[in-house]
């Protein structure tokens, strides 16, 4: 970062995604990209953003998107923040790490870092990993990492989310009686 912006405070890179959020159009819904994620998702190795290959574990994740992300949420829905960097498979044979949640003010966190993305499945077909999301009017409908073969067809979902269908309108009339 310091070879291309300089020294950047914590404060002035939380001003500098507040600034780009905030410009985004109202219309659309407001999703995060990030390397790393924020800080604040747990601090234990196996948390979106835990410190798993050093003792003690802890969080890792970056305070300048954290504070960002509370500032943006004063002023619209944040539905969804998308980072890596912290690998799905923990360092040496740890197990595997939690890569979605949904926090209290309702933003869903996905960790894309499923390394390699590319492999093998135990048949030797070749396979890509994708994270999916789908949104709908600015709410989170579903999340899931998804293995491809290389002909386009899904072989593998892992599903992490999926919103409950709404109630039939009949049922909704009766539950409001």
């Amino acid at each position: 970062m310091r070879a291309i912006w300089g020294p950047v405070s914590r404060e002035e890179s939380t001003e500098r995604i507040l600034s780009a959020a905030l410009a985004a159009p109202l219309e659309a819904p407001l999703v995060f990209l990030s390397h790393a994620g924020p800080s604040g998702l747990g601090s234990l190795a196996t948390d979106l953003c835990g410190r798993d290959w050093k003792s003690p574990a802890r969080d890792w994740g970056d305070q300048d998107l954290s504070e960002a992300i509370a500032q943006v949420r004063r002023h619209r829905p944040l539905p969804l923040v998308v980072f890596g960097h912290m690998h799905h498979r923990l360092w040496l044979g740890q197990g595997e790490r939690r890569s979605f949640q949904i926090d209290r003010g309702g933003t869903a966190y996905l960790n894309a870092a499923s390394v390699p993305r590319h492999g093998t499945d135990e048949q030797g077909r070749r396979l890509r990993h994708f994270s999916w999301v789908e949104l709908s009017d600015g709410a989170l409908l579903h999340a899931s990492h998804r293995w491809y073969g290389l002909d386009g067809r899904l072989l593998y979902q892992q599903r992490l989310y999926q919103r409950a269908p709404h109630p039939e309108p009949a049922l909704q009339a009766a539950v409001r009686c």
